[in-house]
């Protein structure tokens, strides 16, 4: 009798996907909508796991209408039109203590990056929730340009509550 060692589907059921940021000394939330994805994942084989998932940049919103116009259309912010999607795959996901750490390539605009994101599985019978932070440089992904008063760096978090498929 074989054994079988694929990791378990996990549907999307809701997603969050937010950033913070520091702006003239103030903080800016902002948020993410339209968030799609594939989940496998196996606490026992991690080497079997992967995710791969999208976010609409035209949802961005920071509750300011003008700020939220800006960052979609000015090319040195995320140019929607060009580049409707900032989208993440991982290339490797590790143990570490009763967490797990995610390495992603992260592409924002024409710009992949890898991205280590530390992040806790919760599992409840068919139901479970990833949740994951880190703290990513702007700069590396030409967003913002040189604006004045804009911290480099942001918080990007995402939490993803899903269902066994």
């Amino acid at each position: 009798m074989a054994i079988s060692s694929f990791a378990q589907n996990w549907k999307p059921v809701t997603a969050s996907v937010s950033f913070k940021i520091k702006m003239l000394g103030a903080t800016v939330d902002g948020k993410f909508k339209g968030f799609s994805g594939t989940m496998k994942f196996d606490p026992n084989n991690l080497s079997a796991s992967s995710f791969v998932a999208s976010v609409d940049a035209s949802t961005i919103d920071t509750d300011n209408n003008l700020r939220n116009k800006h960052l979609r259309e000015k090319t040195d912010f995320f140019n929607v039109a060009k580049y409707p999607n900032l989208k993440m795959k991982t290339t490797k996901i590790e143990k570490e203590g009763s967490n797990y750490v995610g390495y992603f390539d992260l592409t924002i605009k024409e710009t992949t990056k890898n991205v280590k994101i530390p992040f806790t599985f919760k599992q409840d019978g068919d139901k479970a929730s990833f949740q994951g932070s880190t703290i990513i440089n702007r700069r590396d992904w030409s967003v913002g340009g040189g604006t004045l008063g804009m911290n480099d760096n942001v918080t990007f978090s995402i939490l993803v509550n899903t269902i066994k498929e």
